[in-house]
């Protein structure tokens, strides 16, 4: 096609701006890398986040909880240590007030099976008995303010003890265990001292103790009894020399 038309023949002129073979260079170029700082902050942000994190947490941590324990181990086991040793102490202090040295005997020394410790050992008793009990709580003067410091209503009753002596008696055991105690009151030891009084062996604490008492005054080594324990004893005692069976 000639004359003014237009023509599909391409330029042999290069454009003049927008394009240059300098968009090669390195800079221009986009890249995938990440930047070369990123590997001095992940190893600060690592170094110092977990240096502070495990210094202040496990060590602190630690810390406070080795301390906390410590402490609430320790006043827990000295708290009830303390607790333990004092209420064993002051309980058998309380016990054996009194209890001299003088009055421990040799076991072996005890008769602790008489001829009348017997089944039917209630009327084989070669001595006058059958007075003692017969209330609901004992008539000694001293009883009823004592009973209530000790918060105690009564002691044992003629029956209770009467069982264990038959009990004992039957199974060839040398002793009863006196009711609400853990005295160990050789029964055979029993034996009256004049109308009102007798003497028996009882054993408390792995030792054997020789004792009296006055089953009308109701005195425990001539005093009155210390505590709602040694009541029980000397009741036990005097019920087993003197009791209706």
């Amino acid at each position: 096609m000639s004359g003014g038309g237009a023509s599909l023949n391409r330029g042999n002129s290069r454009p003049n701006g927008g394009w240059s073979n300098r968009v090669s260079s390195p800079s221009a170029r986009p890249s995938i890398q990440r930047p070369s700082g990123s590997n001095n902050i992940s190893r600060d942000l690592n170094r110092s986040g977990n240096r502070d994190f495990n210094r202040s947490g496990n060590f602190d941590g630690n810390r406070s909880i080795n301390r906390d324990v410590n402490r609430d181990v320790n006043r827990n086991i000295n708290r009830d240590v303390n607790r333990n040793i004092n209420r064993d102490v002051n309980r058998n202090i309380n016990r054996n007030v009194n209890w001299n040295t003088n009055r421990r005997v040799n076991i072996g020394n005890v008769n602790v099976n008489p001829g009348w410790a017997r089944p039917g050992w209630g009327v084989a008793r070669p001595w006058n008995a059958g007075w003692y009990g017969g209330w609901s709580s004992p008539s000694w003067g001293w009883w009823g303010a004592r009973a209530a410091t000790w918060g105690v209503a009564s002691l044992a009753t003629a029956a209770v003890i009467n069982n264990a002596v038959d009990n004992a008696v039957s199974s060839n055991a040398t002793y009863i265990v006196v009711p609400n105690t853990d005295y160990q009151l050789l029964y055979g030891s029993v034996q009256p001292s004049g109308s009102q009084g007798v003497s028996f062996a009882v054993t408390a604490d792995g030792s054997t103790y020789q004792l009296s008492a006055d089953c009308n005054q109701g005195l425990l080594d001539g005093r009155e009894p210390s505590n709602a324990a040694e009541a029980e004893l000397l009741n036990a005692a005097c019920q087993v020399a003197f009791g209706s069976v």
